[in-house]
């Protein structure tokens, strides 16, 4: 089992090298300084991953914003030429 130690950058830095397990098995152990230092670098990259995941949802909403904006550039030419 893994622990943090020293001061409170020093475990905020020793938390942030370590995997989603190690931490999971420290942030639910108890309420100490350790824990909560895990629970709050869980944290850190759910928000993350979240944010990540918003950028491509905004991608891919103006990609279909611009997919039926061609498409309806397409049926107007369509209709012009005939």
């Amino acid at each position: 089992m893994t622990t943090l130690t020293g001061s409170s950058t020093e475990m905020v830095e020793q938390a942030r090298k370590l995997t989603d397990a190690e931490l999971t098995e420290l942030a639910w152990m108890n309420d100490s300084p350790q824990a909560l230092k895990a629970r709050g670098e869980l944290a850190r990259r759910a928000a993350e991953s979240g944010r990540i995941t918003l950028r491509w949802a905004r991608i891919a909403g103006w990609a279909g914003i611009v997919a039926v904006m061609l498409a309806v550039v397409a049926v107007v030419l369509q209709v012009f030429k005939a």
